[in-house]
C-alpha cells in the first residue's frame, strides 16, 4: 500500500532570458552595473497514483519566476515569485524570496569582505534545498519538514574565510515569520567547510523567541556531503531542537536524522535512496521538573520513511 508519484523536474522554464529593460551597462574598470534583469524559473508538474483508493491525477504543483539584477561592485537584487498548488485546484501566490545583497568591500580589490543580505531569504541551514530543481528526489525528508525553517526575514552576513571555510551569521524575525510583533529576534549562523574533491560539512544553530505561545526556540543541525566517486553523492543530516511553551506548561523537543545516496545516471537523470527518522517529545514542564507520577510527563511520537526515487 502506498503512493506513486512521478515528477518531471526540472521541466525547466529555465529560460535565463536577459530582458532588455534598459539595454545599457555602465563600465567602471572590470566591473559593470548591469541594466539587464535576468529571468529564470521552473515548472513542477506531477502524476500521482495511490493504490489506497485506486485514484490517480495529473497535477501542476508549482510555478516559479526568479528575477535578479546585478549591481556590479555594489551587490545585487533578487525576487522569487511562486505560485503553489493549494491541493484543491487553486494556487497561492507568494514571494518566496526578496532581498538585496551588498558587497561590503564596495569594489575594493584587496582583502576579503563580507556580503550583507537584507530582506527575505532561504534559511542557511540543513542538507536539502527548497525548490524542486535543487532536490535529489520529489519529496523532502522529515527533518526538513519538521525540524527546520524554510525562509527567514532579516539580515545576514556571509563571508568566505579561505581554505574552504565559510561563515554565515543572521538576525531574523523567526521561523518563516515575515512580520514579527515581539521585542526579541532570532539569532543564528552556520560554519561550513568544503573540499573540492571530498565534499563538505556544516554546523548550524538558531535560538530566539517566536510569535505567539512559542518561546525560547533552539535548534542545532549538522549536514554532511561526501563525493567519493564520480556521479555519486552521499549525504547525511542530524537535527535536534526544542521549544518552550511556558504559558501552557509544555516543552516540545525533537531530534531526527537523514541519510541518502544519489547516483547520476545521465546529465539529467539519477537514482536516489533516502532513509529518515524523526522523533518528537511533548512534555509537561511542571510535571517533569517535580517528578510527579500522577500523570504522564511526556508523550513521544516517532516517524520514519524510506524513499527510493529517480
Amino acid at each position: 500500500m502506498g503512493t506513486f508519484i512521478l515528477r518531471r523536474f526540472p521541466a525547466w522554464l529555465a529560460v535565463l532570458i536577459l530582458a532588455a529593460f534598459p539595454a545599457t551597462a555602465q563600465e567602471n574598470g572590470d566591473s559593470a552595473v548591469s541594466g539587464l534583469v535576468e529571468i529564470s524559473g521552473f515548472v513542477d508538474a506531477s502524476y500521482t497514483y495511490s493504490n489506497l483508493d485506486d485514484s490517480n491525477t495529473f497535477g501542476l504543483d508549482q510555478v516559479e519566476i526568479d528575477l535578479s539584477r546585478n549591481l556590479g561592485d555594489i551587490g545585487s537584487l533578487r525576487a522569487d515569485l511562486e505560485w503553489v498548488s493549494d491541493g484543491e485546484g487553486g494556487f497561492t501566490l507568494d514571494a518566496e524570496q526578496g532581498y538585496v545583497t551588498l558587497d561590503l568591500g564596495m569594489g575594493r580589490r584587496e582583502g576579503n569582505y563580507p556580503t550583507l543580505t537584507f530582506g527575505k531569504f532561504n534559511a542557511p541551514i540543513g542538507f536539502e534545498l527548497l525548490d524542486a530543481p535543487d532536490m535529489y528526489q520529489y519529496s523532502h525528508a522529515l527533518v526538513f519538514d519538521n525540524g527546520l525553517p524554510t525562509n527567514l526575514t532579516g539580515a545576514m552576513l556571509s563571508m568566505e574565510l579561505g581554505g574552504g571555510i565559510d561563515v554565515v551569521v543572521h538576525l531574523s524575525n523567526g521561523w518563516d515569520q515575515n512580520v514579527d510583533a515581539n521585542t526579541n529576534k532570532m539569532i543564528g549562523g552556520r560554519v561550513g567547510y568544503s573540499h573540492e574533491e571530498l565534499g563538505g560539512i556544516g554546523f548550524s544553530a538558531m535560538r530566539g523567541d517566536e510569535e505567539g505561545l512559542v518561546g525560547n526556540l533552539t535548534v542545532y543541525d549538522v549536514d554532511l556531503t561526501l563525493t567519493p566517486a564520480p556521479g555519486l553523492i552521499i549525504g547525511g543530516e542530524y537535527n535536534s531542537g526544542k521549544t518552550d511553551l511556558e504559558e501552557v506548561n509544555i516543552e516540545n523537543s525533537w531530534n531526527g536524522y537523514m541519510v541518502m545516496a544519489h547516483f547520476s545516471l545521465t546529465d539529467v537523470m539519477g537514482l536516489t535512496g533516502r532513509y529518515d527518522r524523526f522523533t518528537r517529545e511533548i512534555s509537561q514542564i511542571a510535571a517533569r521538573r517535580s517528578g510527579a507520577q500522577d500523570h504522564p510527563r511526556s508523550v513521544d511520537v516517532t516517524q520514519q520513511a524510506l524513499t527510493i526515487a529517480p
